[in-house]
């Protein structure tokens, strides 16, 4: 149905190969009628078990009853919205381009995530890179991923890094906005230090996310 949707609304002219399939969702290939090559990310929470898809994501944990279609759909909206408020500010992002149901057509996405590579040129620049892309969510568009990992994070063939996988995202005033930004932060720096073996400190780190003086 969401296909059929796009198709109608002038969105999509072709659908593709996969790009990727995982737990929560499906990445596939498809051309615009431009012939834009763009990427349509169909969110399917159904695979994951029902409990943990509540623990896990807080958009959903106060619905009692709540199907996996709409958990879908709430996922894909979530992301889209992500997607246009933190795209503007200059954030490492796929470009968001339409939303319809469980499904969500952004900019093409290529390369692979970073747990996907032994080794990687540039190591202490692919850091500076996510962090700073960290720092423009955060004080740019007052948006924290709330997920960040080795797992969402894309290095692609230029070596420049892309932020994928928003669907948890919340902005500055959720009442744990400070342990979740620490939580995505530290997640990278240790991520770093364990694979490439470059030392940051977590506070140095917070500090700079935070637009914070390095002066204590």
């Amino acid at each position: 149905m969401a296909i059929n949707a796009l198709v109608k609304a002038n969105v999509l002219e072709a659908f593709g190969k996969p790009l990727g399939v995982g737990k929560e969702a499906d990445v596939h290939d498809a051309l615009t009628p431009t012939q834009q090559r763009v990427a349509v990310k169909f969110h399917r929470l159904g695979r994951t078990s029902f409990r943990q898809t509540r623990r896990k994501r807080g958009y959903v944990a106060k619905r009692r009853h709540i199907s996996w279609l709409y958990q879908s759909r709430l996922a894909a909206e979530r992301e889209f919205e992500a997607l246009r408020l933190v795209y503007p500010h200059g954030v490492s992002v796929p470009e968001p381009i339409h939303q319809n149901r469980h499904a969500v057509v952004m900019g093409m996405i290529e390369g692979a995530e970073l747990i996907h590579y032994a080794e990687v040129p540039n190591p202490e620049g692919v850091l500076d890179e996510v962090l700073l892309n960290v720092r423009r969510a955060y004080l740019e568009a007052g948006v924290i991923h709330a997920d960040l990992s080795e797992f969402n994070i894309i290095l692609q063939p230029d070596g420049h890094i892309l932020i994928i996988d928003w669907p948890q995202f919340v902005e500055k005033n959720h009442p744990n906005a400070e342990q979740l930004l620490k939580r995505d932060v530290r997640n990278v720096v240790r991520y770093f230090q364990r694979k490439f073996r470059i030392k940051t400190k977590l506070k140095d780190a917070l500090t700079y996310v935070k637009g914070q003086s390095l002066e204590t």
